[in-house]
């Protein structure tokens, strides 16, 4: 009988300190998995027509060498069991981290911190990736550490029941291995303007929460019943989806975010998503979409406001 062997973490490592945050939660899915760890680090290539080629090729070698080294002492410090791998290449960030992640179980990059101008001239890599990735995709802020006090809170930032299988199954999976509590968060602002086809002059606010609420908890039941142990707790609030979710997060040690279909060319993650991923207080999961989804949330629920986008 053969045996498939299990698909890598990849975790994007810049050399610096800011990927160490990163490093460690990569290191901590993979042995949570008993899965080997892929650590990959772009060395961009920048030359000129004054420059021979022969004796770049020998310092950016001897470059190549001495970042691995240095990776692999890192990575042997904190890797206990798990099989680690090196790997570096020449080229964008981006495009050496989605190349490399190919067959990944899951993708672990850290918060990029590059604003303005230096962002706009060398891309934005955390967002590149976090867009176009067919793995799961793991945003990490540098400061982060497996030896924290957990605050056992999953936060699932819900839009609508398209996809919610790809969010919940990923929520409650982490939730039954960690013992954290699973909060289903939904979120939208109510639109004042009232027109004969909205529901916004003659159905109360409030029961308009309760019916998002019941319509979740519909959602919810199949989970409950395969994960008995895994607490589940569902809040619908009036309110900006980006402001509710940062402040959600502050309480969380991971929030879980659907991440739809990317365009071609460039990232696309659109208004909740980029600032939840720049800014929340603990590491972001993207869950990529698939082909599957099921039916829309009540249509009056959708006229009656602007729900997370």
């Amino acid at each position: 009988m053969t045996t498939t062997a299990p698909r890598p973490v990849v975790v994007g490592h810049d050399g610096g300190y800011a990927s160490s945050g990163a490093l460690r939660y990569a290191l901590a899915e993979a042995r949570r998995g008993a899965a080997p760890l892929r650590i990959v680090h772009a060395m961009p290539l920048r030359t000129s027509a004054f420059v021979d080629l022969p004796v770049l090729a020998e310092e950016l070698d001897a470059e190549r060498r001495q970042v691995e080294a240095t990776l692999r002492a890192e990575a042997s410090r904190l890797a206990g069991d798990v099989a680690v791998q090196v790997v570096t290449c020449h080229g964008a960030p981006a495009s050496v981290l989605l190349g490399s992640a190919e067959d990944a179980r899951l993708l672990v990059i850290g918060r990029e911190h590059r604003t303005g101008l230096r962002r706009l001239l060398g891309g934005a890599t955390t967002e590149d990736v976090a867009a176009h990735a067919t793995a799961p995709v793991a945003v990490v802020p540098e400061g982060w550490h497996d030896a924290q006090t957990p605050r056992q809170r999953i936060l699932v930032a819900l839009k609508e029941p398209a996809h919610s299988a790809e969010l919940l199954g990923a929520a409650f999976r982490r939730a039954e291995q960690s013992g954290a509590i699973v909060r289903v968060v939904h979120a939208w602002q109510p639109d004042d303007r009232v027109s004969g086809d909205r529901p916004d002059a003659w159905t109360p606010q409030a029961l308009l929460v309760e019916r998002a609420a019941s319509a979740i908890d519909d959602l919810l039941r199949p989970w409950r019943r395969a994960f008995p142990g895994v607490i589940a707790n569902v809040e619908v609030h009036l309110a900006d989806p980006r402001t509710d979710l940062l402040e959600e997060s502050a309480a969380a040690d991971l929030v879980v975010l659907l991440r739809g279909e990317a365009p071609v060319f460039g990232p696309h993650l659109g208004g909740v998503l980029r600032p939840v991923l720049h800014a929340a207080d603990c590491p972001v999961l993207l869950v990529p979409a698939t082909s599957g989804q099921l039916p829309p949330l009540d249509l009056e629920l959708e006229r009656a406001g602007t729900m997370l986008r």
